[in-house]
């Protein structure tokens, strides 16, 4: 894969995401689906946080991964709120990953939970985990009895 290619993915991946997260009706930001279930905004706020954490630590911002960024449902507790700060996490990711180019994408990275990936390997892990989440908030919205927005077009 070179990477312009995992740029657009990663680009269709976040823009189907932002959608699902647009589609939180104001007031239901909080909704827990079931026992132990984070919220609509936590598991929206969760993808962000862990985007800025990753870009952080690869970058070299920080010198380590640092996984209690602020990004939270205290912090950021309307949709708007959640959507500003996606929105600004999503430039800084992207320009993350435009900026490696086919050569960066081959380099690898040690990793917080052991071994190492290429950058290839991380990010289309990373979007798989947000597809997860995005599963999540449509399942959620559901179960507080709203239509998800439609993201398939």
């Amino acid at each position: 894969m070179d990477a312009k290619t995992l740029l657009e993915m990663w680009d269709g991946n976040r823009k189907a995401f932002r959608q699902v997260v647009a589609g939180i009706p104001k007031g239901k930001e909080n909704f827990e689906p079931g026992p132990g279930s984070m919220s609509l905004a936590a598991l929206a706020l969760h993808v962000v946080s862990a985007d800025k954490t990753a870009v952080d630590a690869l970058s070299g911002k920080t010198a380590k991964w640092e996984w209690d960024t602020g990004v939270n449902p205290s912090k950021y507790a309307t949709v708007d709120g959640i959507l500003g700060v996606l929105d600004a996490q999503t430039e800084e990711t992207r320009k993350f990953i435009a900026g490696l180019g086919d050569a960066g994408i081959a380099k690898t990275a040690a990793l917080p939970w052991g071994g190492s990936w290429t950058m290839e390997r991380f990010w289309l892990e990373w979007i798989l985990h947000e597809t997860h989440h995005r599963g999540n908030l449509i399942t959620g919205l559901r179960a507080a009895g709203v239509t998800p927005p439609n993201i398939w077009g």
